[in-house]
């Protein structure tokens, strides 16, 4: 079986300003890894064209860095490890005493192959006898037993994440509102701020937007137009207020704003009779 590789919709970037995507897999296990199983390429889903070199791979053990290896499934890390796995793969995580740390950065990608490669490395590993992934730009967990077959499209939702924030100190009840995981595709993740009643209809907007972006549509633009429904169109702007920093992206972030610059609170009450 040959390894059809995941494809940009269109090349993204350019000679000014390119995109620089890195994908970190933690992968977590008990004992050493099974030495007798070969890398296969068609078997895990590793397409030809990506160097298994250019993957670095490191093996700790929690007797190494007991603290820093238990952050990784404490504290806020935790509660999203219970929301994505079941009990059973909740077990071997707490039971892990190893994570193998698949990470590969690229410049000017072309295609999506090194990000497919990680995936296809991710598997090798659990073929070899670990149990759960932890995406760390996404910060979604996945048990070894539920990734996607080594043949799977790729698939945006499983690659980013949106996050609504459900705490808000502000005085129009704004929550930010947020996709993690993008740059994985070398590209700024996304905030907007609204209201509890808005939020689902800006999650929806801000997932196709994510689809289109990690697809590799451009978002370099000061003020970038994005049409989101029949007459509506938002616009993608600097994060001028370090909302990214705040919400601890690990990335750069553009905000999404309407059509006036405002923020999105409150949005539902501001679109055309019939929308959302």
């Amino acid at each position: 079986m040959t390894v059809e590789t995941w494809q940009f919709t269109r090349i993204p970037g350019n000679a000014d300003s390119p995109r620089r995507a890195d994908v970190v897999l933690a992968v977590f296990g008990r004992g050493s890894l099974d030495d007798s199983v070969a890398v296969s390429r068609e078997a895990f889903g590793i397409p030809g064209q990506v160097s298994l070199e250019s993957f670095a791979v490191r093996s700790v053990a929690r007797s190494q860095a007991p603290a820093w290896f238990d952050g990784w499934r404490t504290g806020s890390l935790r509660a999203i490890a219970e929301q994505d796995l079941d009990p059973a793969a909740i077990g071997e995580l707490d039971a892990a005493d190893h994570v193998h740390l698949v990470s590969i950065e690229v410049e000017a990608p072309r295609d999506l192959a090194y990000l497919q490669g990680a995936w296809g490395m991710a598997r090798f590993l659990v073929a070899r006898g670990a149990s759960v992934v932890l995406d760390a730009h996404a910060m979604t967990f996945v048990a070894g037993d539920a990734l996607p077959p080594a043949d799977a499209p790729l698939d945006i939702r499983r690659e980013v994440r949106k996050v609504f924030e459900t705490s808000s100190t502000r005085p129009d009840l704004a929550h930010a509102l947020h996709t993690r995981g993008l740059r994985k595709f070398g590209a700024p993740d996304l905030v907007a701020l609204c209201t509890d009643t808005d939020a689902r209809f800006v999650a929806s907007a801000m997932g196709e937007i994510a689809e289109l972006i990690a697809r590799g549509t451009d978002v370099t633009g000061a003020r970038q137009p994005v049409d989101v429904a029949p007459g509506v169109t938002w616009f993608l702007v600097e994060d001028e207020h370090r909302l990214g920093d705040i919400l601890q992206l690990n990335n750069t972030a553009r905000v999404i704003v309407d059509e006036a610059g405002n923020d999105l609170v409150g949005v539902l009450g501001r679109l055309p009779r019939g929308t959302g």
